[in-house]
């Protein structure tokens, strides 16, 4: 089995949009030909890894198991091929973030922060806020994206929570409930719903984003989201459907070092004007 990293960088592109043509976008290449190169990757693994529903393409648990090892394949080929070129990178950072966050936004960014800054590669993580506020002690991350952890830290953009569920979703019984392993929103829902004396049960729990939404797509379970970055084919339920409300989330970008060295307080600058033309888009 051989799994080229040209055609993991696209299988990892379609993961992140959920779409074949905004893929396309990503890694400069038209709808059909990302069609193919999924294809080809799905022939030489023996398994489908993608379920087409419309313009919507979701990973099937085959996909969900390739995932990380992708993004890990994807990113040691980078690194590997930055140390041996001729140009020598003037630095790296290790930047960490919630895939609530990182969805829709981030290839955007690193596409951005590449052409400003091609000298400088970029290691991204995707973890849990605790995980990345561990990373940054532990010297292994340089900058991060944390949920409401203020200390120390500079809050760069603040949002709605919702609660997500498939359209139509039955709100009318004991809420079945999809949980994210170690994120702060789930805490908060079970509060939330605690607190308003509604009954509800964890029905489904994930390592992941990816698997948590794939439950609410499921009508399986409801679940907490980042309203701004919500998916197209979930719905947005709140107080009008009966349903307690949530508290909002502000994002909180922490850096290892103060002050950080040049290539990561420009990396710093980049993202906080990332999000802040990205929450001025969306009003």
């Amino acid at each position: 089995m051989q799994l080229p990293t040209e055609y993991l960088r696209t299988f990892l592109a379609v993961a992140g949009t959920r779409s074949f043509t905004r893929a396309g976008e990503q890694v400069n290449r038209s709808q059909s030909a990302v069609s193919v190169q999924i294809r080809r990757l799905e022939e030489e693994v023996g398994r489908p890894l993608f379920v087409r529903d419309g313009k919507t393409a979701r990973l099937t648990p085959d996909g969900k198991l390739l995932i990380s090892h992708a993004r890990d394949i994807v990113q040691r080929h980078d690194a590997a091929v930055l140390a041996l070129s001729d140009a020598h990178p003037e630095g790296i950072v290790r930047f960490g973030a919630p895939e609530h966050y990182t969805m829709g936004l981030l290839p955007r960014l690193l596409a951005g922060f590449a052409e400003s800054d091609p000298g400088v590669f970029v290691e991204v993580h995707c973890r849990t806020s605790d995980v990345i506020r561990k990373g940054l002690d532990e010297g292994e991350l340089d900058i991060g994206l944390c949920t409401d952890d203020y200390e120390g830290g500079q809050v760069i953009c603040r949002d709605r929570l919702v609660w997500a569920a498939r359209p139509g979703f039955d709100l009318n019984r004991a809420l079945p409930l999809a949980v994210e392993e170690g994120c702060i929103f789930h805490e908060w829902a079970q509060r939330a719903l605690a607190d308003a004396g509604r009954a509800y049960r964890i029905v489904y729990e994930s390592r992941g984003l990816s698997g948590v939404l794939d439950a609410a797509r499921a009508g399986l379970a409801i679940t907490p989201a980042i309203g701004r970055t919500l998916p197209s084919d979930l719905a947005a339920f709140g107080a009008r459907h009966g349903l307690p409300a949530l508290p909002p989330s502000s994002i909180v970008l922490h850096t290892r070092d103060n002050p950080p060295s040049g290539h990561v307080a420009r990396f710093r600058e980049h993202l906080v004007a990332a999000f802040l033309e990205e929450d001025e888009s969306s009003r």
